[in-house]
């Protein structure tokens, strides 16, 4: 084996041990959250929360199989990598504005970093990578997804309580924008199975959407 293909079955490897550390950091994030879910809201809340949580990572699951399993499935089309690639930044964005609304100052110092200046970078990566294809990106965008999960926020209520009480600080905020980036990651490195993908993206971000208005707004659910 020539120098060259053994550094691109070692990256290939990486970012395969890459996100699968990133899914299982998604997975064992969410699962907290929908016991506490399940703990302190009703069942008609409770339940939706639960089905989401079980497609994200029905769909992210059987992408990192196929990942593993060396199946790889044709190109994707221009407008597809778009798709997926789009969706990254706006998941995070969309958890900010859960967290903080419209306002560009977050709870912490680090949450308006995030908010500010780490989002639109995430951007300009995915850009980059559309213009280059270059597959080390996509672990990068990863590697900027996790980063947002040091535990940070300082609102307390139904996600964040259980953290808050035991470290000081949640790491809840964007965890729905980082399990958009594993779902997005995991459709693009595979090649398969991109179309459940951009369907429960669009469908964790309409949720994120629906809550930012119902919670800054209405005061619910809380």
């Amino acid at each position: 084996m020539q120098a060259a293909e053994i550094i691109i079955v070692s990256l290939e490897r990486i970012q395969r041990a890459w996100l699968s550390l990133s899914f299982f950091i998604a997975a064992l994030l969410l699962l907290r959250f929908a016991v506490d879910f399940f703990i302190e809201m009703p069942l008609f809340l409770a339940l939706p929360f639960a089905l989401l949580v079980a497609a994200a990572f029905g769909v992210a699951a059987m992408n990192l199989l196929a990942i593993y399993k060396g199946r790889k499935g044709a190109m994707l089309a221009k407008a597809v990598t778009a798709g997926l690639l789009i969706m990254i930044p706006l998941g995070f964005l969309a958890s900010s504005l859960d967290c903080t609304g419209l306002s560009l100052q977050g709870c912490t110092p680090f949450c308006t970093f995030i908010k500010v200046i780490w989002i639109p970078l995430m951007a300009s990566v995915c850009a980059v990578y559309f213009i280059t294809q270059k597959a080390w990106l996509l672990t990068l965008i990863s590697v900027m997804g996790l980063l947002t999960l040091a535990p940070h926020c300082q609102c307390f209520n139904v996600g964040n309580g259980w953290w808050i009480e035991r470290l000081g600080a949640s790491p809840m905020c964007y965890v729905w924008g980082f399990v958009i980036s594993v779902i997005a990651i995991s459709a693009l490195q595979s090649g398969v199975r991109w179309w459940p993908a951009l369907v429960v993206n669009a469908a964790i971000i309409g949720g994120a959407l629906t809550f930012f208005i119902s919670h800054h707004y209405f005061h619910f659910p809380w």
